[in-house]
């Protein structure tokens, strides 16, 4: 009798504690970011056919695939620069490679600062890469280098698991594999075990054009993405044997797209579309797809959503978590990516919207080549420009091929892809009298984006000294003591924060 009675006050005490909104204390949910290198679509999670990513695959059946999902600006810095601020290149000042001295401009709040005011030990295995490194609290950094040679990559696993055993607090960390980077290599410590060669491969459609060395090149992106396959396989393994990953919210995507003609350091869809996946155990749907139209400024809104904490205004992203739970979820109209400096030799700014079906690109200096498509197209070409034909090649090709090379060296100022009819971006048909309603509309939701964001190189007379800089600066100095800050930002004293 006393038990029934004690157990029918105690039921009645719960009752009243949830009805007076109490909750019982939630652990706070950890972050795992894994990022790879410079490669788009190519898994078999996404329908390639070539190679199977077993994991990379594993982890999208247990969680959200996007389907759509771009970085910011397809090189390193800038792209990372969003990933870990919220906010587009333009917007934080990172507008080119650390190594060239590009960096945040000003008091940029980062999801590291953030994290680490919420009591989160935080940690960080491969490179960073983004300047200054002194504005990022990591408490755990063994690996600091690119690792472009793609050595000892066992040790990102065995390191992971080190600091996510260290301690019961809630961790962030992120992993930076190497892969797939250039060089490509086809096997490196007998990973992967089995290669893809040549004559496995179909040069991937966005080039337009097939030989040799393209075969080779993209053979060996895919070798890469398989180690790369191998390397997440063994994270997750380590991550479910701490037993915390069903408290881990896990987000996976690439930092750009290849590094072949018409892909990294342009606005191409081949520049910016890329793999990109979240799991949150309990969070999420399970195995479901997403064509929403995402960027990589929602990834810093997306954990503070899950930590229950406000954006700040200044964020331009926004969560992902109504997507985790309903992918069909209306989410955003128009996706806005930008090319600025990357590094002096390739300086060509513009700026790319599209909608589910359209896309506009706007080149703010339609009056010069592109000089990225002219190391490309030159028969002089450094070896890392060699993923596209030359220009005595291109003399007999089809004149589709041509005049598609030719907009990419020589862009009008406007361009405009039917994305359904030609998803990789063949035919620019801005002149089509067909689709002049859509270029305006386009038109003005990018004008309308720049103005939301600030974009300084929406106004002539700083893009004009931006362009001055480059123009003048001498490839052989010291690139690192840029002037940008004052005359862009009217930040003082940012030129010579000695990188």
């Amino acid at each position: 009798m006393k038990c029934s009675r004690s157990i029918f006050y105690l039921k009645s005490i719960i009752i009243f504690l949830l009805f007076c909104g109490y909750r019982p204390v939630e652990r706070k949910p950890n972050i795992l970011l894994i990022i790879s290198e410079d490669h788009g679509q190519h898994l078999s999670c996404y329908g390639d056919s070539v190679i199977q990513t077993p994991h990379l695959d594993a982890l999208a059946d247990e969680g959200v695939l996007f389907y759509n999902a771009y970085v910011t600006q397809s090189v390193c810095s800038p792209s990372r620069s969003s990933i870990l601020s919220g906010l587009y290149p333009h917007q934080n000042g990172h507008l080119g490679l650390a190594t060239h001295g590009y960096h945040y401009v000003g008091a940029v709040e980062n999801i590291y600062r953030i994290l680490k005011r919420e009591g989160y030990r935080t940690g960080m295995i491969g490179k960073l890469h983004v300047n200054p490194e002194s504005d990022f609290p990591i408490d755990y950094h063994p690996i600091k280098d690119s690792n472009f040679e793609k050595r000892s990559l066992k040790r990102y696993s065995e390191y992971a698991r080190d600091f996510i055993n260290a301690s019961d607090a809630p961790f962030f960390l992120m992993v930076n594999f190497p892969d797939a980077h250039w060089p490509f290599q086809a096997q490196v410590e007998q990973r992967p075990l089995k290669t893809v060669s040549p004559d496995d491969i179909s040069v991937f459609p966005y080039i337009g054009w097939d030989n040799k060395t393209i075969r080779t090149y993209v053979a060996n992106i895919y070798n890469c993405i398989l180690r790369l396959d191998q390397c997440i396989g063994e994270l997750v393994q380590m991550l479910t044997e701490s037993g915390k990953e069903d408290n881990t919210l896990v987000i996976y995507l690439s930092d750009h797209g290849d590094q072949m003609a018409r892909g990294k350091y342009d606005v191409y869809e081949a520049s910016n579309r890329i793999p990109f996946i979240v799991k949150w155990p309990g969070e999420t749907q399970r195995g479901m797809v997403s064509e929403s139209l995402v960027s990589t400024v929602d990834i810093v809104p997306t954990i503070l959503d899950a930590l229950d904490l406000e954006k700040s205004d200044a964020m331009t992203g926004s969560s992902l978590l109504p997507l985790l739970k309903n992918p069909n979820h209306r989410f955003r109209k128009y996706l806005f990516t930008e090319k600025n400096c990357d590094y002096k030799e390739s300086y060509f700014p513009r700026r790319a919207v599209r909608d589910h079906r359209f896309k506009l690109i706007y080149t703010l200096l339609s009056d010069r080549t592109n000089p990225l498509a002219t190391s490309y197209l030159s028969d002089l070409s450094n070896p890392v420009f060699m993923g596209g034909p030359k220009r005595k090649e291109l003399i007999g090709s089809p004149d589709i091929i041509k005049k598609m090379y030719d907009d990419w060296e020589r862009p009008a100022q406007i361009q405009l892809y039917d994305l359904q009819n030609d998803p990789w971006e063949y035919n620019n048909v801005s002149e089509d009298p067909r689709f002049l309603k859509e270029k305006e509309r386009l038109f003005r939701a990018l004008k309308q984006w720049q103005k939301d964001t600030d974009d300084p190189l929406r106004f002539p007379d700083k893009l004009k000294l931006l362009t001055i800089e480059h123009d003048t600066i001498s490839t052989s100095s010291n690139k690192k003591n840029w002037n940008y800050p004052s005359y862009l930002y009217g930040q003082k004293g940012e030129n010579s924060r000695g990188y």
